[in-house]
């Protein structure tokens, strides 16, 4: 246990020091992508200065540039336009066409007018230089693109990395939590008693605010195991006429280890995290008393229930 738990932080600590690699891969990835913004929205400035007003803000993506304009009345930018450069085909990063969208309305006010002005000096523009534009796009796109690729092939590979760890970790944590269900058990803690989980014992029958469960022994084939649970019931208390929460106690043989797997995988956090809370990692705390089952008794009988 303590071995794996060795491991375990080795892990953590490799994916801790994996994880700032990542943010600085992904910073430099941030920055280069944030300057191939800035020079298409230079470029894009640059191009249709004629059409745009003082207050005017282009606002740019990585294939669209968005024209946007204050509006009375507002405290933000009304999108009044937008252009798209498309491929041919969607496998091809080469834009060979730009797309037009806007709106239409009735609205005969002063800023929707001088939309209309501004929609048909950007059109012009787009009519007279398209080829000359869609180049100059394609080549900012093509002379940061490997930077760019390299970057984020470099934040890709330590995610992968990282995600590899988290898998390793996890398979350490759930034979851990096997290990200590054959050897000092697992308790489970809720507030609420209803929130317990549910061991299904069989196909045909389940066992409900399950606090504690441990392995008491398997069969030779390793499929089946005896079990002692602790359950949280309630009973009627005759003396306060209230319902009280009473603990209880049963043993069950030959319950199926697929029955076990499935119960301990599905509620692993609240192990996890009970463990840490009552720091079990380090043993010494036992939920289970290791006699011969419930009260003496070896068979499949229940108690409490």
């Amino acid at each position: 246990m303590k071995r794996d738990m060795t491991r375990i932080t080795i892990l953590e600590q490799k994916l801790s020091q994996l994880q700032e690699k990542r943010n600085a891969a992904g910073l430099i990835c941030r920055e280069l992508e944030d300057a191939r913004i800035d020079q298409l929205s230079a470029m894009f400035n640059r191009i249709f200065a004629s059409a745009l007003e003082p207050t005017d803000v282009l606002e740019v993506s990585g294939d669209r540039v968005q024209f946007t304009r204050p509006q009375p009345g507002y405290n933000y930018n009304k999108q009044v336009l937008d252009l798209y450069f498309r491929s041919a085909d969607w496998r091809d990063t080469t834009a060979t066409q730009i797309e037009t969208s806007f709106y239409s309305t009735t609205d005969n006010s002063e800023f929707e007018l001088r939309r209309m002005i501004l929609l048909g000096k950007v059109g012009q523009i787009v009519l007279d230089q398209s080829q000359d534009i869609l180049q100059q796009f394609n080549t900012i796109k093509s002379d940061t693109q490997a930077e760019i690729s390299k970057a984020r092939t470099m934040e890709w590979d330590v995610e992968r990395e990282m995600t590899n760890i988290k898998k390793s970790i996890q398979s350490l944590e759930q034979e851990n939590l096997l290990s200590q269900l054959e050897t000092e058990g697992i308790e489970f803690e809720e507030a609420d008693p209803y929130r317990l989980p549910t061991l299904d014992i069989t196909a045909t029958r389940c066992i409900r605010r399950v606090k504690s469960i441990r392995v008491t022994d398997r069969t030779a084939s390793g499929k089946s195991a005896d079990i002692q649970i602790k359950t949280i019931d309630q009973i009627y208390d005759m003396d306060t006429q209230s319902y009280v929460d009473k603990e209880a106690e049963h043993v069950f043989r030959k319950v199926r280890m697929s029955n076990i797997d499935s119960f301990i995988k599905h509620n692993s956090t609240r192990v996890l995290a009970y463990w840490l809370a009552h720091s079990i990692w380090g043993g010494g705390y036992a939920p289970f008393s290791t006699g011969q089952g419930v009260g003496g008794r070896t068979g499949a009988e229940t108690r409490g229930l």
